[in-house]
């Protein structure tokens, strides 16, 4: 009997351990993308952003992930219902809507392409109350993520006759709670807006895609990393925010070197993974060398097909010269490591004056960026530019830097042996 107990022990650790790290989980996705509204402008975004999340979830272990772009009511009750079948029995459901969204009395709704939202309360007639869409996803056994990226300026409500004096058209989408093992995401926080950004993706999108398919990143700290990543880009301007709490036990959209049972081994700090950093420098370069070099050493790498999506946006983009901000009265001086000019500025920060050709940092620092942290500490104004620089990169050959650039803040990751 004791030998019997010790085999169903051993039986029951393996079945936990596949479970927490993913392979024996069923895991179903829906994306919704509504750019081409009827009685309003289009939206730019939302249909390349649905298409980056389908294949930034498909490579994270969804085995189902289904798109649908430009649905009207009949289309997005009609997927709701279809998908509410997929989610029953399933252990993790994934949702992802982009479009329009808007909060009436207090209750969120999705707006399909052919609402006219003549009157507000058309609302409750004409849309989809994001209530139902939480419904649907309650059959899945372990977790439930709903991502809204529906924050935009909504155009439909300056032009909606007001008829129920007692209930408001809010900005943005209101706050939730839901229950149970579930999460709600906002692309920004309730009563604001979200921005589509520049880019053929917005901002929001761009960081998830990226974000998700990370090896190793616990779902807790991933959003919270997506939530830096879209202040960052948008110059502090736009907030993602997530809704609702998970118990202790912790998920994995894309298991890392995993050790005792449902937890992550710990990572020993020397230990550096070079295609990460090549796909982080391809991530926030403002050239298309670093996402080249990512290509030409990774084809078949994780972040292959992220890497190829940012080259092509990198190549439809013009980079505009930026002003070269104020040196102080001291020369600036060369980093013959690095291959940078650099010099202080009046508030005492490090100011990049030029990058010489096919040095280490070609590609990764540019004219005018202002260098505000090295290695995570402040610049120490007590030793030359040149030194805090040199300081910090002949530790131990790599130098992280906190990277002022226009209206964005970016990490970059210098390390011998990745010169371009």
């Amino acid at each position: 009997m004791r030998y019997r107990l010790m085999i169903m022990a051993v039986l029951m650790a393996w079945a936990g351990f596949g479970h927490a790290a993913g392979g024996s989980e069923r895991r179903v996705a829906l994306i919704i993308a509504n750019t081409g509204y009827s009685s309003v402008p289009a939206l730019r975004n939302p249909q390349a952003d649905g298409r980056l999340m389908a294949k930034a979830l498909s490579r994270a272990g969804f085995g189902s992930v289904e798109l649908l772009e430009n649905l009207d009511k009949a289309g997005m009750e009609r997927a709701l219902r279809s998908f509410g079948s997929k989610v029953d029995g399933a252990d993790v459901a994934f949702i992802y809507y982009a479009g329009h969204g808007i909060e009436f009395g207090g209750r969120n709704y999705l707006i399909p392409i052919d609402a006219a939202l003549i009157r507000d309360r058309d609302i409750e007639t004409e849309a989809v109350p994001l209530d139902s869409v939480v419904s649907i996803s309650e059959g899945a056994r372990r977790l439930r993520v709903i991502v809204l990226d529906a924050c935009r300026n909504n155009p439909f409500a300056a032009k909606m006759t007001r008829s129920a004096a007692t209930r408001s058209i809010g900005r943005g989408l209101a706050a939730i709670e839901p229950s149970g093992e579930s999460l709600i995401v906002y692309s920004a926080k309730a009563g604001a807006t979200a921005t589509d950004g520049s880019g053929a993706n917005s901002p929001f999108a761009t960081a998830l895609a990226s974000r998700i398919v990370e090896p190793g990143r616990e779902i807790s700290l991933l959003f919270r990393q997506v939530r830096d990543d879209v202040l960052n880009a948008t110059g502090r301007e736009q907030e993602p925010f997530t809704y609702g709490s998970l118990s202790g036990s912790e998920f994995y959209f894309v298991d890392g070197q995993r050790g005792s049972v449902g937890k992550a081994a710990p990572v020993r700090q020397a230990t550096i993974n070079l295609e990460d950093e090549t796909w982080q420098m391809c991530r926030s370069a403002l050239t298309g060398i670093p996402c080249t070099s990512y290509v030409q050493r990774y084809p078949k790498g994780r972040f292959a097909s992220l890497a190829s999506d940012r080259l092509r946006e990198l190549a439809a983009s013009v980079v505009k010269p930026r002003d070269m901000p104020t040196i102080a009265s001291a020369p600036a001086e060369l980093v013959p490591a690095l291959g940078v000019v650099v010099g202080r500025g009046t508030d005492n920060l490090l100011y990049i004056a030029s990058v010489q050709a096919n040095a280490l940092a070609e590609g990764q620092l540019f004219p005018g960026d202002k260098i505000t942290q090295i290695d995570s500490e402040p610049i120490n104004s007590g030793i030359s530019p040149r030194q805090a620089l040199e300081r910090g990169f002949n530790h131990d050959r790599r130098v992280k830097l906190l990277v002022k650039r226009g209206p964005t803040t970016t990490i970059v990751i210098l390390r011998a042996g990745t010169a371009l």
